[in-house]
């Protein structure tokens, strides 16, 4: 598809009454993960001086921020959007400033652990209700895919940017501000986003499909497990990176040797959402992650920092693919009604699974080194690929 006509498709709907400002307060949101995320670490490691802690310090973050999506969607389906996204600003800002405090003050990593596993859970889930969002402005089918891409692009550019961000902030002032600056990023995009009209006059679908949501259904199972394992590899990347920054001279350039990844994700994203594809997205799922695994591995060769980020960048380059992917299978593979708390899930899928590579980066980081963490992300991705493949006609259904 030409260029032209690409960029007419994504102006299209930015043009639509009530979507633009809603669009950019949940990019504010996704921004705040990413930012949230690497701040914490370096945070945690210049409190504890060991990436290790720093690891299990973000791990209980990422933890805590995939059951409170899930929390926060099942709200909002319930109780409307702005209700919801304003009781979690608050909620999220008061521990950030509490965790920084409790960093400042020399407390134990288990301390540092609950303060992030507070805001984690009260991160507010202004991308859920984006894309929940994008139902009530589209009508057509076809362009509600390209919608879903726009969801998916916003929310993996905006997170995998963020690390550059705080890159900036740290080297110009400290961990604890590059904290703070993630706190009122998402709290100023969760309030932007609760007073738009458009957020308001949402209202979700009454259905009843028990306690688990829209996991009672195989397919959407399916996907949690896909992408839980896309996010766990992407997880282990997030420390490993900076860990390899440390190792060849500035622990705060890993923050800008992740911007090549986001630059990927972003040209990767933006040629996915711009055509229409051929055959169906359960098909595409397991190529597409057996892809990015077979890119991760090859990150293990890097040995300085230019060649890492020469690496980064094509590697990148199917992360929003993925994730679009995954965004699409929500229509066929979740229950009626279950929209918000859908890709509520789907997010929780990916940020525990980061959680959890933030854990397992940290510690293979620690133990052997940065290729052996580039194989255990591949190796993790490949598993998500055969589990895709495995549970396709579930996909399917």
């Amino acid at each position: 598809m030409p260029l032209r006509a690409a960029a007419a498709r994504y102006h299209a709907l930015l043009s639509l009454p009530g979507a633009r400002v809603p669009v950019l307060a949940s990019a504010a949101g996704s921004m705040a993960i990413g930012m949230a995320v690497l701040a914490i670490i370096l945070l945690a490691r210049e409190a504890t001086g060991s990436f290790g802690d720093a690891g299990r310090v973000v791990g209980a973050f990422g933890l805590a921020n995939a059951l409170g999506a899930l929390a926060q969607g099942r709200l909002m389906d319930r109780l409307g959007q702005p209700r919801v996204l304003r009781v979690a600003a608050v909620g999220h800002l008061t521990a950030l400033v509490a965790l920084v405090v409790t960093a400042d003050e020399g407390a134990p990593t288990w301390a540092l652990a609950l303060c992030a596993a507070a805001a984690g859970g009260t991160l507010p889930q202004a991308p859920a209700a984006m894309r929940s969002l994008w139902n009530a402005l589209v009508d057509d089918p076809e362009r509600r895919q390209t919608a879903y891409a726009l969801v998916t692009i916003v929310f993996e550019v905006s997170v995998m940017t963020a690390p550059v961000v705080v890159a900036a902030v740290v080297a110009l002032s400290s961990p604890s501000v590059a904290v703070l600056a993630s706190a009122v990023v998402a709290t100023g995009g969760a309030l932007v986003f609760a007073g738009t009209g458009a957020s308001a006059r949402w209202q979700g679908e009454q259905h009843d499909v028990g306690w688990l949501g829209p996991l009672v259904a195989p397919g959407m199972r399916t996907v949690l497990i896909v992408l839980g394992s896309f996010g766990v590899a992407l997880g282990v990347l997030l420390v490993a990176v900076p860990a390899f920054a440390a190792d060849h001279g500035s622990v705060e350039s890993g923050g800008f040797l992740l911007g090549a990844l986001s630059a990927g994700s972003l040209v990767g994203g933006l040629v996915y959402g711009a055509r229409t594809w051929g055959g169906s997205p359960a098909r595409r799922l397991p190529l597409l992650m057996l892809g990015l695994a077979a890119l991760l591995a090859l990150l293990a060769v890097a040995d300085r920092p230019l060649t890492l980020a020469a690496l980064l960048f094509p590697a990148g380059l199917l992360i929003a693919p993925v994730a679009t992917v995954g965004s699409t299978l929500l229509d066929t593979a979740a229950p009626p009604g279950t929209a918000t708390e859908a890709f509520a899930v789907m997010i929780m899928g990916i940020v525990a699974g980061n959680a959890a590579g933030n854990a397992i980066g940290g510690e293979v980081v620690e133990a052997a080194s940065f290729a052996a963490a580039a194989l255990c992300a591949g190796g993790i991705a490949t598993a998500g690929a055969a589990w895709a493949a495995v549970r396709r006609s579930q996909l399917d259904r």
